[in-house]
């Protein structure tokens, strides 16, 4: 058996968006895929973080009105090391995701937005698919590793098709409007890619 698949998510101080993101995904796959919590490991990271902090009692209530468990989250900064490790980073604006290439430049080809990742999947149902016989030779984690490497073959379509990526808005000492609006993004773009990810796994018998 292969190692986890590890999820990295990247914003800031990692105490709004990247916690709540993290819990969320954390959370849908306990839901709605527990044949992969053992195969699924997601984490979270600043570029600024406040090391050790953990989350504003706006942003831990929304994730915990959309299943996420933000009791024990304690931000910690974005190292190279954390890049190295994961197999798909979400970074939740422009800035994070280019932070973290700067990091690890070769992290570049597995770093996304998120709603840009939600995008890529729904894109690449769309299109061919990857070879059943040898993917259905892989384990669980190397069979998401490829997903990824399958999405990231979908960036130069998707910027034909028009429309930038959107940044999710930075909630932090702001309104409580503005960390709903937040909170909502991510959830639309958690709801996109998960809704597109299910196709394409029937798409291609994908059994953990």
């Amino acid at each position: 058996m292969s190692d986890p698949f590890r999820v990295l998510v990247v914003c800031t101080g990692n105490i709004c968006r990247s916690a709540q993101a993290e819990q969320l995904i954390r959370a849908r796959v306990a839901e709605s895929f527990p044949e992969l919590e053992s195969v699924v490991l997601v984490e979270s990271a600043g570029t600024g973080a406040m090391v050790g902090s953990g989350m504003p009692a706006e942003a831990a209530a929304l994730s915990a009105r959309h299943g996420g468990a933000p009791a024990d989250h304690a931000a910690r900064q974005l190292t190279a090391e954390h890049m190295r490790a994961a197999d798909l980073v979400l970074a939740m604006a422009a800035k994070h995701r280019s932070a973290a290439v700067r990091l690890l430049p070769r992290a570049s080809r597995n770093t996304f937005m998120l709603t840009e990742f939600a995008a890529l999947l729904e894109s690449a149902e769309q299109t061919s698919l990857p070879p059943t016989a040898e993917f259905s030779s892989l384990d669980a984690a190397d069979k998401l590793r490829s997903a990824v490497k399958w999405a990231s073959a979908r960036r130069g379509f998707l910027s034909l098709e028009g429309g930038a990526p959107a940044d999710v808005v930075d909630p932090y000492r702001r309104s409580q409007e503005v960390y709903a609006e937040s909170a909502r993004q991510i959830v639309e773009a958690l709801d996109r890619a998960q809704r597109a990810a299910v196709n394409l796994a029937h798409k291609v018998g994908f059994r953990a």
